[in-house]
């Protein structure tokens, strides 16, 4: 039924896409020592992007029967729309593999409670006066795109998440330590156990706080942390920035631009990765590539229309839902990892901080290279360990030259922070501000 339909919107529309997805999940989660919800979710939806003189219509339901009402909308629409400056995707094969595990759609809701209930009462055990949170979920999801070009894709997706977390609100002070992450396979209990047992005990060494001056120092940034380090890499490769030229980086491929140590690659079939896919949100076939290759720009992230109006090959970096646009984005962040201990850093960056979490790095000029933010859960270190909390503590950096010249070391080891896999990087002369 869908082929007919489509065949008639080619007969209707100059050009046109539509873009089908659907899924279904299941989300436990705890909030001050209880469970808080429990909630399972099943949603689908369509929309269509219609050319008609020149012009891109757009519309969408999330009701995936109502084709004809969106293919209607989008071709009344049209009239109002951008230009189609651009071309939908042709006909192509995927360049790769991207993991999928059904079992991430076959969760128990019992199961993920019991895992819960134990992850809870392990962190009462060890911290009676804090406050346990956590949060446990999984789906799976199939998407399609067609498109007057020839384009067929069809996908399935599956993901799994969890995050733990302890937390105490006092007087004059609020603190939160957590670990998670979130992939395309199931995780053992095993590793969220780990991971709230590393929580409490960060909890336990910021329960001390220790005095901290405002100064230069060595920083060691732990992957959350490296993170908000690395967002004017992200904001300045994004297509929408390099097609408007206002990314320093426009005329800047081939250039050496940073550390030779740091080579942060776009991979959208890592088998752990949470973000992986053959085809984006428009159908083009996504691709693993370097973006920075041993501290050379090498690549962008583009949709099909900021490849065009940039004049580069599109890279199959289109992210999207049914209700929404496609914007350019990364699938899975890659960073190498170095050679160093990272016992051995903790030791380097004596007398400085070790920073775990931020607070407020989104009003930062990325596209400056500033990141600038309060510290929300950093350290000071003393005898190569986390010595005691510091407060009210802000760091302002720019990050393209603390990433050329300023990097010490980059461990061997590396861990997920959101859609990211990353080492912890110590760097030199930081500064931060601090008040009392």
């Amino acid at each position: 039924m869908v082929g007919k339909n489509t065949t008639q919107l080619g007969a209707r529309s100059e050009a046109y896409e539509m873009f089908q997805q659907e899924g279904r999940s299941l989300n436990v989660s705890y909030e001050n020592d209880r469970l808080n919800e429990i909630r399972q979710n099943e949603s689908s939806g369509i929309s269509i992007r219609a050319v008609k003189s020149g012009k891109i219509g757009f519309s969408y339901s999330s009701k995936m029967d109502e084709f004809d009402f969106v293919a209607d909308s989008a071709i009344r629409l049209a009239p109002y729309g951008k230009p189609y400056d651009y071309k939908f995707a042709d006909k192509a094969a995927a360049r790769g593999e991207a993991p999928v595990n059904p079992a991430c759609g076959e969760l128990s809701v019992e199961q993920i409670v019991e895992t819960g209930n134990r992850l809870r009462d392990m962190i009462k055990q060890a911290h009676p006066e804090a406050l346990a949170e956590c949060s446990i979920g999984g789906g799976i999801g199939r998407t399609r795109i067609v498109t007057s070009g020839g384009q067929e894709s069809i996908e399935d997706s599956s993901s799994f998440g969890y995050y733990v977390g302890v937390k105490i609100a006092e007087e004059g002070n609020f603190l939160f330590a957590y670990r998670g992450r979130s992939s395309s396979q199931p995780i053992a209990e095993s590793e969220m156990m780990q991971n709230a047992r590393e929580a409490c005990d960060e909890f336990a060494a910021a329960r001390k706080t220790l005095p901290f001056k405002s100064g230069s120092y060595p920083v060691l940034l732990t992957p959350s942390a490296l993170s908000d380090i690395l967002m004017p890499i992200e904001v300045s490769v994004n297509g929408i920035n390099i097609a408007k030229k206002t990314s320093s980086f426009v005329d800047a491929m081939g250039k050496q631009l940073f550390d030779k140590r740091l080579t942060i690659t776009d991979d959208p079939f890592h088998a752990e990765g949470p973000s992986g896919t053959t085809f984006d949100g428009e159908g083009v076939p996504a691709s693993k590539r370097a973006i920075i290759d041993a501290g050379v720009l090498k690549g962008f992230v583009h949709t099909l229309s900021t490849a065009q109006k940039s004049g580069h090959t599109p890279t199959g970096n289109a992210q999207r839902s049914v209700s929404s646009l496609p914007m350019p984005g990364w699938h899975n962040m890659i960073m190498d990892a170095g050679t160093d201990d990272l016992a051995e850093m903790y030791r380097r960056a004596e007398g400085g901080l070790c920073i775990r979490q931020m607070l407020g790095t989104f009003t930062s000029n990325f596209l400056a290279g500033q990141v600038s933010g309060n510290i929300s859960l950093g350290f000071a270190v003393h005898e190569g360990r986390n010595a005691g909390r510091v407060k009210n503590c802000a760091l302002n950096v720019n990050a393209f030259e603390l990433l050329k010249d300023r990097i010490l070391a980059i461990s061997s080891k590396r861990e997920w922070a959101g859609g990211a896999y990353l080492p912890y990087v110590l760097v030199d002369a930081v500064s931060i501000s601090a008040r009392d």
